[in-house]
């Protein structure tokens, strides 16, 4: 079958860019790829109620208690450098990052694709999290993890950054920016893990 410039059944003649990024590594058995499609199944819904519902729809609570511990690992890590702006974008910067890591180590250094896939679905779930966190700075009602809100304590995060870097005027475009490239990445994650699934099923079953 040929698909785009590309023989499925023949992926050793694939360029090495689509070998990359479009040949998973065979997944090896029924119930190997039924966890997998439970598990793609399960971010495509919780992209659609999140894109429906925001931050706060699906696993959004459970997914928040995950990433703060390390949004404010970000503010220690980043705070090494000594830099207060630094320092505040610190906790939204590694709170991505991580995943992304864990993405690279996936995808590049074990050719897991599905894996890959829900790293990256959780570092783009992420972004929407910072978005959430760029929305609320000029409002700042947010409740805050030392208490209080934003308004209350004398500010956040994206406040001061916003205010930093002379763009709190546009904390609006910002945040709605950052809602776009999550929920559009969180549908490309989940695109790339069925396309695994499917390229598996379809065409590596039973030739491991």
């Amino acid at each position: 079958m040929r698909f785009p410039f590309l023989d499925l059944d023949e992926p050793g003649e694939w360029p090495a860019a689509a070998q990359l990024f479009l040949l998973p590594k065979a997944i090896g058995s029924g119930f190997s790829f039924a966890c997998r499609s439970v598990l793609v199944l399960l971010l495509a819904l919780f992209t659609v109620q999140t894109v429906r519902g925001g931050y706060w729809a699906g696993p959004g609570w459970f997914l928040h208690n995950l990433n703060l511990p390390i949004h404010e690992a970000g503010h220690v890590v980043f705070g090494i450098f000594g830099n207060e702006l630094l320092t505040s974008m610190g906790g939204s910067i590694l709170q991505v990052l991580m995943p992304l890591v864990l993405c690279g180590s996936l995808w590049l250094g074990q050719r897991d694709l599905i894996g890959g896939a829900a790293a990256l679905w959780w570092a783009f779930e992420n972004v929407v999290g910072v978005a959430h966190y760029a929305a609320d700075a000029w409002d700042m009602v947010l409740p805050l993890i030392g208490g209080g809100t934003g308004r209350e304590v004398g500010g956040h995060d994206w406040n001061f950054i916003l205010d930093e870097l002379g763009l709190l005027h546009r904390w609006r475009e910002i945040s709605d920016a950052m809602y776009a490239v999550g929920y559009a990445g969180m549908c490309l994650a989940v695109l790339w893990g069925a396309w695994a699934l499917w390229y598996w099923w379809f065409h590596q079953r039973g030739k491991e």
